[in-house]
């Protein structure tokens, strides 16, 4: 999972290095391919994200089979790039209807990025908590007893974490469609 980080950094270091060199003028080509990317890149964040719950679940529980594992881990992994796929095109709407400066662009991106992350987060962590409780084999009261359900705990959870690292997310990714686009 280290590796994967880095080389995801050092990918997008790279890229956004590049950036400059393509803004001219906005042209709806141009508007397309910031729109595409962007549906890509929630895709690929939002698997990341179901896949890395799912497998943390799984590990965690005592004993847990693989096909135990596999059925929670597919669909939540689905359904975290379905509405990953959806934020980044949403994030790249609001981006290209704006237009933001490059400065103004990274306040903008974090506040798109923590309203999309948090969605993301709480949908997915629900899920998978909600598929976790009957498919994995823990001893009664594994995860304790909180005063709130445990699924309702769990959006609130993931939609926390999903905000704050969508916040991050969205403070990159935003001013880079600003270079692109030539804002």
């Amino acid at each position: 999972m280290k590796r994967f980080g880095v080389f995801a950094s050092v990918l997008l270091i790279l890229s956004a290095s590049a950036v400059p060199l393509l803004a001219d003028e906005p042209t709806p080509d141009r508007a397309e391919l910031v729109k595409i990317g962007m549906t890509i890149v929630g895709a690929a964040a939002g698997l990341y994200a179901g896949t890395s719950i799912g497998l943390g679940f799984s590990l965690d529980a005592i004993d847990t089979p693989l096909s135990n594992t596999l059925l929670l881990t597919i669909p939540v992994a689905a359904v975290g790039a379905a509405t990953g796929a959806l934020a980044g095109r949403w994030i790249s709407d609001v981006a290209l209807k704006h237009q933001p400066s490059p400065l103004f662009a990274i306040i903008e991106g974090a506040g798109l990025g923590l309203v999309s992350g948090a969605v993301v987060g709480a949908v997915t962590f629900s899920l998978n908590f909600a598929i976790a409780q009957p498919v994995l084999e823990v001893p009664e009261d594994y995860w304790g007893d909180p005063p709130i359900r445990p699924t309702a705990m769990a959006v609130v959870a993931g939609g926390f974490w999903g905000g704050f690292f969508g916040m991050l997310a969205g403070a990159v990714a935003v001013p880079v469609i600003s270079l692109v686009m030539g804002f």
